[in-house]
């Protein structure tokens, strides 16, 4: 199968009229008339993945974050800026012959997406969709417990967390990435009857709102909040493709340890 081909199988999989508007989707990168037989799947193609794309031989890489590094400055002048890891992903894209695919919020929002996989993997009843988000029932319990089964289930092993500790958690608010850096989803999923908004990217002012608002947040971080959507579509992807190619996830891995 060609890069083409590969395209029609994620629109199948992640239909690209679920992306918000405006959003850059498909190929961004090399040949699409390129014969496929090994695809690579990522949720951030930093310099190490790719470095695996090419020690792999991987003809296509289909990832959910950002090729390169945004290259913007409101500091420093740009012109003193080289971005040297953008350097390095150009080299090894150049290296590598790579074609590379975008799944972005189309993934996120579609059926069995990230946030759907979020929701799975913290045996979520789910009951309303939210724009990039779902809502739903989850087993009584405080959230001090609810914590210690969020950091079960995605395997991380530190939360940032808002709220207190005894109140009791019985409907619950996934966003799979930033949903913690954005005001809307916040109140939205409180809007929605959520107790607590699992997500990423917190910051200073959003923790701030959020406890205003009375309602719990916490920040798991954009890796672990959308590895189990990833890793559940490369698990499509190589139902769909069959013996045409191989699929195989490409782990980023958490950028940082906490100590």
């Amino acid at each position: 199968m060609n890069g083409h081909e590969v395209e029609e199988v994620l629109k199948k999989i992640a239909p690209y009229n679920l992306a918000y508007e405006g959003e850059t989707l498909g190929f961004i990168y090399g040949d699409p008339e390129k014969v496929v037989q090994k695809i690579g799947v990522t949720w951030r193609p930093t310099v190490e993945v790719l470095q695996q794309c090419l020690d792999k031989k991987i003809d296509l890489l289909i990832n959910h974050e950002p090729l390169l590094q945004s290259e913007k400055a409101s500091v420093i002048p740009i012109s003193r800026l080289t971005f040297p890891p953008n350097q390095l992903r150009k080299k090894l894209l150049e290296e590598s012959k790579l074609s590379v695919l975008v799944a972005h919020s189309n993934w996120d929002d579609a059926e069995q997406g990230n946030n759907d996989s979020l929701a799975d993997a913290l045996e979520i009843d789910v009951h309303t969709r939210i724009p990039f988000g779902r809502v739903g029932k989850v087993k009584p319990r405080k959230l001090s417990k609810f914590i210690g089964f969020v950091k079960k289930k995605l395997g991380c092993e530190n939360l940032i967390v808002v709220g207190d500790p005894k109140m009791t958690i019985q409907a619950v608010a996934v966003v799979s990435g930033s949903g913690n850096s954005l005001v809307e989803m916040i109140e939205v999923s409180k809007q929605e009857g959520a107790d607590v908004l699992v997500s990423g990217d917190i910051q200073d002012s959003r923790a701030r709102f959020g406890k205003e608002i009375k309602i719990a947040l916490i920040d798991a971080g954009g890796y672990y909040t959308e590895t189990p959507g990833m890793r559940k579509l490369a698990k499509l992807l190589q139902q769909e493709v069959g013996k045409a190619a191989s699929v195989e996830y490409l782990d980023p891995g958490p950028p940082w340890k906490v100590f």
